[in-house]
């Protein structure tokens, strides 16, 4: 029992210095240790609640089996006597009976050592957490209990822990009572809690999960004309390893809606609410279409000034199953943005988000413009969070928004070495960095030097060029990209022009290139067939190309997004009017979409088709300008080989003129920079359409994770089983795909 004595003998004294303190009791705690677990101090002040804190320390501590503190004044100054009976020290604890659950793993999770006080509190946390893990391991009727030993060694003792671990049990049928109105097939259906069935349903008893599955049978009544329902009770009868789940129901009188009306409107009309409403009169009751109405009438008012709209439903009458429903409307003052702030940033320029947003100061507030202008913020990818805050003012009709940012690490840095028996040794350096100097512009920067290798690249690109929804930029460069089988060299330059259309969804954009390109170091192998031994002889080529894209994506965030999807068309026009030696034309299509299941599981779909084809004759494209699947990357097919997948010519792979990939992702958000994925791949890459046979994939599944690294970027890693090759590879993703 803990308890205070405080004597405080001078009137209005409401604290004392400690100058002496006395532990009467103590045989086997040293003194300092008991200090320290009541946090009492010689020269510290004293008052009634400062003695409360240390009585509630002290038995958080588990040290003391009971304590009382007496304070006495003397000479303005306070003496302190801890009256305590100790807590036993632990000398050992075993475990007997325990075979499901290891002892080591309950000592390391709850941090059991030797010398650790012993409270009643320290049984009840071991007895707690094993009884939870046998219940998520399925079993029934555990009991835990302890035998605590003195020891020969004085304040020492040893803890039996006697488990009987009860029986391991699945649920062989769950049983209602009381349901008339629904059969319980039906009922069982909401469940996530399952009978064992096979390997399909498991059949074990999740406390949680059925605690939820009990809320879910609620709201099922609730929306299907039983408001009086009641979900009464549930009972557990286990039978040797079968577990019976009888759940109660009253399931109550089934009522409809019979006059349906709105009042206290008077910004809109009564006829435009109504049409919102989406109870009908003589339908069934269902709370969810209640609900659904309120929101609807909310979000009108809600983008329309109202802040502080409330909708509140009120059953008017009823008579026998009938029900009169009318929805009172509290408008409240149409409320205007006064100002917006920033708080948070410490790079990123004010005018840099505030030109992202959609509401403004002196607009009405509107709830709708509000999620967009926070959408767009978490899209530019600077930022780990964004939240919004309300500052009311002495004025109702008046409100400030303030924006909390939290910024992220954004773009790589990279500074190395590379060394091969090929090109020898090399220093590279590379920056790319989206948000340069905090205005959002993006400079990626690369220069490698070596003894053969001399690859340089430079870019900019300028959002919001003039003030307006526009970007342009230019890139320069001179790089070399191996392949496996062939080296291509690449000089040139771009400059690109891009502007947001409709909406800040869609973006229509356009770039220019003049590029020189040489192939050289192809394999021997694939020199003996024509198109690669033509594209090989032919030395420098120019190219002077335009592409063009209209995007839309209106997902959530760049990364780990949990909502929305993509559209994409991009073209590539080279040579004919544009003159150079090489003429084609591209055209390249792509669909997306995320589903969010929870707030962890997100589906992810995506289909993704091209063609290209000669200007003057259809063939008449290099090698590289094909299509060639496998690896990761804008033609990735995983379970691959990097350019493996394609039309193959006398063993060799020649690249295709058309090509689909199909991609399912089951995906699991950690958090918002890591996720982990299983996937699904199918496509291929045909010599022409005459040779397209769209049911003649390659297939590949597998899992992998994606992080987004601080001065890394994004970087992912997959593990993929090759289903037509019968061969597992990995494989190392920079970026995302979608």
């Amino acid at each position: 029992m803990f308890h205070i004595l405080f004597k405080l003998l001078i009137v209005g004294q409401f604290s004392l210095l400690v100058h002496d303190v006395k532990i009467q009791g103590r045989e086997w705690w040293d003194e300092s240790t008991l200090l320290n677990a009541t946090g009492i101090r010689k020269g510290q002040s004293v008052t009634p609640s400062i003695v409360r804190e240390m009585l509630k320390r002290a038995y958080l501590s588990d040290y003391f089996n009971d304590l009382s503190i007496s304070v006495y004044s003397e000479n303005y100054k306070a003496n302190v006597l801890m009256n305590i009976k100790e807590n036993p020290k632990l000398k050992e604890i075993t475990f007997e009976g325990m075979t499901e659950v290891k002892g080591k793993m309950v000592k390391d999770t709850l941090g059991i050592k030797e010398n650790n006080p012993v409270s009643n509190f320290t049984l009840f946390k071991i007895k707690d957490f094993i009884l939870q893990e046998y219940k998520k391991k399925g079993f029934y009727g555990t009991t835990v209990n302890f035998e605590v030993r003195e020891t020969e060694e004085k304040g020492y003792v040893k803890v039996v822990t006697k488990v009987s671990e009860g029986t391991k049990t699945r649920i062989k049928e769950i049983i209602f009572h009381g349901n008339e109105a629904f059969p319980s097939s039906r009922l069982k259906r909401i469940l996530k809690t399952k009978e064992k069935k096979f390997v399909i349903h498991t059949g074990k008893l999740d406390e949680q999960k059925f605690a939820e599955d009990l809320n879910k049978l609620k709201s099922f009544y609730l929306d299907n004309g039983f408001p009086e329902s009641k979900i009464d009770s549930f009972r557990v009868q286990v039978e040797q390893k079968d577990l019976y789940l009888h759940i109660y129901i009253t399931e109550g009188e089934k009522h409809y809606f019979e006059n349906i009306g709105i009042e206290g409107c008077n910004f809109f009309t009564e006829d435009k609410l109504m049409k919102l409403i989406k109870v009908k009169e003589g339908g069934v009751y269902s709370q969810k279409l209640i609900n659904k109405s309120i929101e609807e009438i909310t979000s009108l008012y809600g983008d329309s000034g109202f802040l502080y709209i409330n909708v509140i439903p009120f059953q008017e009458g009823k008579r026998d199953s009938l029900i009169d429903l009318k929805f009172y409307v509290f408008e409240g003052p149409r409320v205007k943005i006064r100002k917006i702030d920033f708080v948070g940033n410490t790079k990123t320029h004010d005018e840099v988000m505030r030109r992202e947003l959609e509401i403004l100061p002196g607009n009405y507030f509107s709830r709708d413009k509000l999620i967009k202008s926070q959408r767009n913020l978490y899209y530019m990818n600077f930022f780990e969070n964004v939240e919004v805050n309300f500052n009311q003012t002495e004025d109702t009709s008046v409100v400030d928004l303030i924006f909390k940012i939290t910024e992220k690490y954004t773009g790589n840095v990279g500074l190395g070495a590379t060394y091969s028996q090929l090109d020898g040794l090399s220093f590279y350096f590379q920056l790319q960095q989206p948000n340069f100097r905090g205005m959002g512009e993006t400079v990626n920067f690369l220069i490698e030097y070596g003894y053969k290798k001399r690859n340089f690249q430079i870019s900019y690109t300028k959002p919001w060029l003039f003030g307006k929804k526009q970007q342009a930029g230019f890139s320069l460069y001179s790089l070399e990209t191996q392949y496996p089988q062939y080296t291509v060299a690449r000089r040139g330059g771009s400059v690109s022009y891009g502007r947001r259309v409709i909406n800040n969804y869609w973006i229509l954009s356009a770039q220019y290139s003049l590029e020189n390109t040489r192939v050289f170091d192809i394999d021997t192998i694939l020199q003996e067939n024509p198109i690669y031994q033509y594209w090989g002889e032919k030395g420098w080529q120019w190219s002077s190309t335009i592409n063009y894209s209209l995007n839309f994506d209106n997902r959530d965030r760049l990364f780990n997004a949990t909502k929305g999807h993509i559209f994409s068309f991009k073209g590539e026009w080279s040579g004919g009017p544009l003159k150079g030696d090489i003429h084609l034309i591209k055209q390249e299509f792509e669909f997306s979409k995320l589903i969010p299941e929870t707030k962890q599981f997100i589906s992810a779909f995506s289909l993704k088709t091209g063609y290209i084809r000669g200007i003057y004759y259809p063939d008449s494209i290099p090698f590289y300008k094909r299509f060639f699947l496998g690896d990761v990357g804008p033609y990735g097919l995983r379970g691959y080989e990097l350019n493996s997948v394609g039309p193959i010519e006398n063993g060799v792979n020649i690249g295709g003129r058309l090509y689909f990939i199909f991609t399912f992702e089951q995906r699991y958000r950690i958090n918002d920079n890591m996720y982990l994925l299983a996937f699904f791949d199918a496509g291929n890459a045909f010599k022409n359409v005459n040779t397209l046979r769209p049911f003649i994939v390659k297939k590949g599944v597998g899992v992998g994770i994606r992080m987004e690294i601080p001065l890394m970027g994004i970087i992912g890693f997959d593990f993929a089983y090759g289903i037509d090759s019968k061969k597992w590879v990995p494989h190392i993703q920079v970026g995302t795909s979608f």
